[in-house]
């Protein structure tokens, strides 16, 4: 009975014969230098400082763009015609895949990539890169080219709600393209 209290003493005692850790060596400074540290950690970057937050309609669309995968249904010139180059195989129209910052073409002959920047009304599309494998189709391959050509830089954007939502685009040139919009399954329902 007395042995358990002797063991709880011996190991506090033990315990207390480890040698002390020194702290490590901290150079001593003014008062003055610690509150400006302290001030660089608390204050953001200068370029953080300018940046603008996203305009909520440009975080709207995004959300909408990255919600559905988006087929190709109509493409008609200013004229009115329709854009036949870009329907090479109606079974499989093209197709548009956005992320926060790429957008992606499918159905074409080569997968193309750009980066994108959406506002309310608009999209700004950089020129796309592609892995450019020959096609044996000659007119898939002329679709990449029009692809390149008709849908890159500022086109004007609108969205058309329903139970199948639909995307327009228009380029520079007056270029109509309306898309369908398919749910995209990896994506959480709107309000989900």
């Amino acid at each position: 009975m007395h042995q358990l209290p002797l063991i709880v003493l011996g190991v506090a005692l033990l315990a207390g014969c480890q040698p002390a850790v020194a702290p490590a060596a901290v150079p001593a400074s003014s008062g003055q230098e610690a509150q400006a540290v302290l001030r660089a950690r608390a204050e953001p970057s200068p370029e953080l400082q300018q940046a603008a937050p996203a305009p909520p309609g440009a975080l709207r669309a995004v959300l909408a763009l990255t919600r559905h995968h988006w087929r190709l249904a109509s493409a008609v010139d200013v004229g009115g015609s329709r854009i036949d180059a870009l329907f090479v195989r109606p079974e499989l129209p093209l197709q548009l895949d956005f992320n926060a910052s790429l957008v992606s073409v499918g159905n074409a002959c080569n997968v193309m990539s750009a980066r994108h920047a959406p506002t309310a009304d608009s999209l700004s599309v950089e020129p796309f890169s592609a892995a450019m494998t020959p096609c044996a189709d000659p007119a898939l391959g002329r679709l990449d080219g029009e692809v390149a050509k008709r849908l890159q830089g500022r086109l004007a954007m609108r969205f058309e709600p329903g139970d199948r939502p639909r995307l327009v685009l228009v380029n520079a040139a007056g270029d109509v393209f309306t898309f369908d919009g398919v749910d995209d399954a990896r994506v959480a329902p709107a309000g989900g």
